[in-house]
């Protein structure tokens, strides 16, 4: 069973640690400190499997972190920072580079830093299955082969808050979701059931103990037979005893509630398909192409027998032009995906811009409008002739509605009389060059009342006139 293991420490000197020593410790080399002088050679370590560093500008491992020691100066400095993570026993090699490879870029994009990987094999007296690796960090930023400003990561949450960003414990938050995500993916694309869980048993709504920290000295007593020496080991006994029984239980009850309970299984998978394949594309061609890339690529074997939203439901977001663009609620990487930056659907994916269309996965209003404005740059580039709507009706219909709300024209969806009555981008005042050329939809309500006037008395006063000219301008269509 794949386990999920993150932990994030701050490598400080004032606690007589040094990123030089950490490095060389972690890689199994030997590196020189240049501010202390002293030498710290682990040439003969065993049991490591592959170093990697990203977004080093072509510097050494020894170059490196010694910038590292030299750019931070006070006592007390945080000059490193790492992630202990835990690889799956159940892939291999080459699946763990590809895993730690999506990871360290994600650092890189998302806090400038670069990354120095270690992968270790299990120790000897250890657990067979333990393999793991260490992601060292640099605290700072790396700008053409030096290290700038503090990183996202090392900043306070204050500071975090002024610049617009999430707070310290989001962003640890936000890497643990995202090492659950690089994992999970790469079983997925093997076609494994396994998947691991950032979250707590209490966040997942289990019944599950979670185990205590033995510490190193515990487990090496436990490796030597005298688990029974460290209470910390005793009490990590008793509850995976507990655990099973609780995991029998729950077994059983998953068996007694079977049918219900693949039911909401498979209209939750229907919804999510549905949402997949649904999208914005340059043209109609652009639209058909990215239809059937999309059907191809999704697991999409089944008629859309439930939707993301409830129509009747579904209300357009009210745009607020003032507070800003409502794309920058959400976070782009490299590979084109853009993710949530807050609520609970922080660190998903909310769509995806592939060029000529962009896949949408929600029909949230809210990603709408992010969509519709990433769509309106790319037609006022140039680069998309028109904005036309493809995949579900539920998603055509609802980014029709929200394209007028926003004054911007979706094609691919033919809206209900209602809908036009309610929603279309008409004027309600204008000029022409004579009656016939006059929307009559569009003024039905001014002509009402303009025959209403007609009927009237021609001694009518000035100031009735008035009062009625300023009744009948008051009104509008009803929007």
């Amino acid at each position: 069973m794949a386990i999920f293991y993150l932990k994030t420490i701050p490598v400080s000197r004032s606690k007589g640690q040094s990123a030089t020593a950490g490095s060389a410790y972690r890689a199994g080399e030997k590196i020189t400190d240049q501010r202390t002088g002293q030498v710290h050679d682990y040439t003969n370590k065993s049991g490591i499997v592959e170093t990697m560093l990203f977004n080093n500008f072509d510097l050494t491992r020894e170059e490196l972190w010694n910038m590292s020691e030299l750019s931070n100066t006070r006592k007390n400095s945080r000059v490193a920072r790492e992630f202990q993570v835990a690889l799956p026993h159940e892939l291999g090699r080459e699946n763990h580079k590809k895993i730690l490879e999506q990871y360290a870029n994600m650092l890189v994009r998302r806090y400038g830093v670069a990354v120095d990987i270690a992968i270790h094999s299990p120790g000897r007296e250890g657990d067979h299955r333990n393999v793991h690796a260490h992601i060292y960090c640099t605290t700072k930023v790396m700008q053409n082969g030096q290290l700038k400003t503090k990183s996202l990561l090392e900043l306070s949450d204050t500071d975090l808050r002024k610049m617009g960003h999430m707070v310290g414990k989001k962003q640890v938050k936000f890497c643990r979701a995202y090492w659950q995500r690089c994992v999970n993916s790469e079983f997925r694309k093997l076609g494994m059931s396994e998947r691991i869980y950032h979250r707590s048993n209490e966040d997942r709504k289990l019944s599950r103990i979670p185990q205590v920290h033995v510490g190193p000295h515990g487990t090496l007593l436990a490796r030597r037979g005298k688990g029974h020496l460290s209470d910390e080991w005793q009490i990590n006994q008793a509850i995976i005893a507990y655990n099973n029984v609780i995991s029998i239980d729950d077994a059983r009850k998953n068996t007694m509630q079977n049918t219900p309970t693949q039911a909401t299984k498979n209209t939750a998978q229907t919804t999510k398909a549905a949402a997949q394949i649904s999208g914005l594309a340059a043209s109609l061609d652009a639209a058909e192409e990215a239809r059937i890339l999309a059907h191809k690529s999704a697991d999409f074997q089944q008629k859309q027998k439930a939707t993301d939203v409830d129509s009747a439901r579904w209300k357009p977001a009210n745009i607020d032009p003032q507070k800003g663009a409502v794309i920058d609620m959400f976070q782009q990487d490299s590979q084109g995906v853009y993710r949530w930056t807050k609520g609970k659907s922080e660190g998903q994916e909310a769509f995806r811009d592939t060029g000529k269309s962009i896949h949408s996965q929600t029909i949230n209003s809210w990603a709408l409008a992010a969509e519709l404005e990433l769509a309106k740059q790319k037609k006022d580039a140039g680069e998309w002739k028109e904005i036309r709507a493809f995949g579900s009706e539920e998603y055509r219909r609802a980014v029709w509605i929200q394209g007028q709300t926003m004054g911007i024209q979706v094609e691919g969806y033919k809206p209900t009389t209602q809908e036009l009555a309610k929603y279309a981008l008409q004027p309600s005042q204008g000029l022409a060059g004579d009656q016939k050329s006059i929307p009559k939809n569009t003024f039905s309500a001014e002509a009402k009342f303009q025959n209403k006037f007609d009927n009237q008395e021609p001694e009518q006063t000035n100031s009735s006139m008035a009062e009625a000219n300023t009744q009948r301008h008051s009104r509008s269509p009803k929007v």
